[in-house]
């Protein structure tokens, strides 16, 4: 059985490496568009913001630059049976011209028609992500050397950093200077296909992973390893700000994803933390300054103290600088220039985290009614700068310069329920489950109750009427619905056995996705976000190996796993490309929120 899986696979890959080859031939075809066709080896994009400092723009070419609103998703295209403590450390967007052991999922999700051509016989549709109409993907991890375990980041000082030559997707082989495995090299292929010539791009946001646990002295007694974990992601911050910031498929960088821990042993109290992500993001810059920097922070629902509204402490001195140490408060001048532990002057007032943020955008996982009171909060603390003890001082803002907001997450999962019982029983399989969803019907489709509430959300946001967007007036550049796909690792991270299982939460407490009021509550099932379930693809069993070989030179056993859309993807869809939403059975839209809430509570 495992030797057919085996001979099936090398079967497809076979077919994937000549589909590949073959476009070496034909990417000189692309005359029999009408749409000018922009190379990436040549195009630029220019990222900057606007002078109200809340809108994004976007210069292609040197052109006038133009307001951006993102339609995103964030983007982990994980294979069932893997998890973020295997290889390749979340990273599938590399690989070696001969050996492209992830263009199958590539393929599924982002290809587009500009590379079909007729003389090959190479016709494929639009990938899933393009289907949905998103504009940008943010992913959460792209390195050059992968650290298995918290030892590696020792080696930052002896691994080679050294940036070698671009590769076009469609390559037959790697250029002179190509870094080999188990060094990840080769993400312009990954980036050319979001590119797709210029035609309808797909804009990548480049994660960088940030280790809050060992990178802080606040949460890392060992000062020796939280050396080596931040100049180990210096280095690779700034082999991915060199090795990528030329591509014009690249919107920017996000440092670190939900790395601002709240608890007693947590960072975002703690000066050192801010300065720690301005520097991350003052090395992007550098090399790549044309491109925008931001990180995802977690929305930490009360009884937690809002990160924004914390004032900001440092430790008495470097025998104190550890979890738990004496600290002593942080003070700025009124305007928040000049941080540091001087706060005996009159004119010096308690620091707090918009003082000293100093990356391009404010990016939030907003799961709490991200609507209403958390957007309300970012435009009182952050747009109006009422942040410093719930307000500024005399009648000059503390904060006088604000940024960009992007929603880094947001979203509910498909499945939603709020049965009795705790834990409550797993999902309902009649209204989760993998089966086909026709396009546009929402009524009796998998997650028709997600995908209720992803439509109310989506439109408030990029509606016609929204007032949340910039593009309305509001203070919202758009954002990223959390996620693209299901995961089936997250719930039991360190059990490899339930890697190969679509699990529900062990959490016994609810959790209220949407608004008014609390909204209406539900279960935090980590591995039911997905706009599309998951299933392994060619006869490959769930607790089958991913891959064939972990040798640089391995293929997806089974090729890429099949995704079925949810109702939410048409949902979403519909709000990213302006059509008009999907009606019940009898016909009704579905667009009153208070039929939403009442839905969902049935």
């Amino acid at each position: 059985m495992i030797q057919s899986e085996d001979t099936d696979a090398g079967y497809k890959y076979a077919r994937t490496l000549a589909f590949v080859a073959a476009l070496a031939i034909a990417l000189s075809a692309s005359d029999a568009f009408s749409t000018t066709l922009l190379p990436p080896g040549s195009s630029t994009t220019r990222w900057s913001v606007a002078s109200d400092h809340k809108t994004i723009l976007l210069s292609l070419n040197s052109g006038a630059p133009v307001p951006f609103v993102v339609k995103g998703v964030d983007y982990s295209p994980r294979p069932i049976n893997d998890a973020a403590s295997t290889i390749p450390g979340s990273d599938y967007f590399w690989g070696d011209p001969a050996h492209l052991t992830y263009a199958p999922i590539w393929m599924r999700d982002l290809w587009g028609t500009t590379y079909n051509d007729s003389k090959t016989s190479i016709n494929f549709p639009d990938g899933l992500v393009r289907q949905l109409g998103a504009n940008s993907i943010r992913t959460y991890a792209w390195w050059k050397w992968v650290p298995m375990a918290p030892a590696d980041y020792a080696k930052w000082n002896t691994l080679d950093w050294s940036v070698g030559p671009p590769v076009r997707f469609g390559a037959d082989k790697a250029p002179v200077g190509f870094a080999t495995w188990p060094a990840h090299d080769g993400g312009d292929q990954f980036l050319d296909l979001c590119w797709n010539h210029g035609v309808n791009p797909i804009y990548v946001v480049i994660g960088i992973s940030v280790d809050p646990w060992f990178a802080f002295p606040s949460t890392n007694p060992d000062s020796a390893s939280a050396h080596d974990e931040q100049m180990y992601i210096e280095r690779t911050t700034q082999w991915l700000a060199k090795r990528y910031g030329y591509h014009p498929a690249v919107l920017g960088f996000a440092i670190g994803n939900e790395t601002n821990l709240p608890f007693a042993r947590g960072t975002d109290r703690y000066i050192d933390y801010w300065q720690y992500l301005n520097r991350l993001g003052g090395i992007a810059k550098r090399y790549a300054p044309d491109k925008l920097t931001m990180t995802a922070f977690a929305d930490y629902p009360p009884p937690k103290t809002p990160m924004l509204l914390k004032p900001l402490v440092t430790f008495k001195d470097a025998a104190n600088a550890h979890p738990g140490g004496r600290t002593i408060p942080v003070c700025v001048n009124p305007n928040g220039a000049n941080p540091g532990p001087d706060c005996k002057s009159a004119q010096r007032r308690r620091a707090y985290p918009a003082d000293i943020y100093a990356l391009d955008v404010w990016g939030f996982n907003a799961y709490r009614r991200p609507e209403t009171e958390d957007v309300a909060n970012f435009k009182h603390w952050i747009v109006d700068g009422d942040y410093a003890n719930g307000s500024g001082m005399g009648t000059e803002k503390p904060n006088p310069v604000p940024k960009p907001i992007v929603l880094t997450e947001w979203g509910a999962p498909a499945s939603i329920r709020t049965r009795d019982g705790q834990p409550p029983p797993p999902p309902n399989s009649q209204w989760v489950s993998a089966s086909p969803s026709a396009t546009g019907e929402f009524h009796g489709a998998p997650a028709y109750r997600t995908a209720k509430l992803i439509q109310q959300i989506a439109s408030d946001i990029y509606g016609p009427h929204s007032t949340l967007a910039t593009t309305g007036g509001g203070i919202l550049s758009g954002g990223y619905l959390f996620e693209f796909q299901d995961e089936w690792w997250k719930e039991a991270k360190r059990q490899p056995a339930t890697w190969s299982s679509h699990d529900t939460t062990i959490e016994k407490s609810e959790f209220p996705f949407g608004e008014p009021g609390s909204g209406f509550a539900s279960y935090w099932d980590e591995e039911w976000f997905g706009l599309t379930s998951v299933a392994t693809g060619a006869g490959r069993r769930p607790d089958a190996p991913v891959l064939t070989a972990y040798d640089g030179a391995g293929s997806l056993n089974g090729g890429a796993d099949v995704l079925t859309p949810r109702a939410g993807f048409y949902a979403l869809q519909a709000a990213f490309k302006g059509t008009t939403p999907a009606t019940d059975a009898n016909g009704q839209s579905y667009e009153s929120h208070s039929n939403i809430i009442s839905a969902a509570r049935q």
